[in-house]
């Protein structure tokens, strides 16, 4: 008997192109080829494990498109407070690109989110960022930051 005797054939699952309720799952401020600011959203769709990277480059159509964004996330317009995205739901026109991935068309607003199906499984939380005092720092007391042996 080999450790190979038990494989099965199993084709992997396909997404089709299409409306999703999606999450965002990651976050990452960059730049561009051209040397433009860009935000990296990473979104997973409802029912799935794939995640598709999504690409918010600033020029002159970033208002629109950051408009966009924050109506289907439900985020607060002008948060960019990077961390705190992660969780948000939303909805995305996905579709395929020349090479047959998956992209993210553009953001589906909130109201015309209404008519997707409802979130499968445990409905994702938003993160949160806590800071002490004002700044987000902590003086410490040098004597405090001694090693207790």
């Amino acid at each position: 008997m080999s450790s190979w005797d038990d494989w099965k054939r199993e084709e992997p699952s396909r997404l089709e192109p299409g409306d999703y309720r999606v999450e965002i799952t990651a976050v990452e401020e960059t730049e561009s080829r051209a040397g433009n600011p860009m935000i990296v959203v990473t979104v997973r769709p409802n029912g799935s494990n794939i995640t598709i990277k999504h690409y918010i480059v600033k020029n002159q159509y970033f208002n629109r498109n950051m408009t966009d964004f924050f109506d289907s996330f439900n985020i607060d317009g002008g948060d960019f407070n990077f961390p705190t995205w992660v969780g948000a739901v939303g909805a995305a026109k996905l579709v395929e690109d020349e090479n047959g991935y998956l992209k993210v068309r553009w953001f589906i607003s909130e109201s015309k989110a209404e008519k997707l199906p409802p979130w499968q499984g445990t409905m994702p939380e938003r993160q949160t960022v806590t800071t002490i005092g004002g700044s987000g720092f902590v003086d410490i007391d040098p004597a405090e930051d001694e090693p207790p042996f």
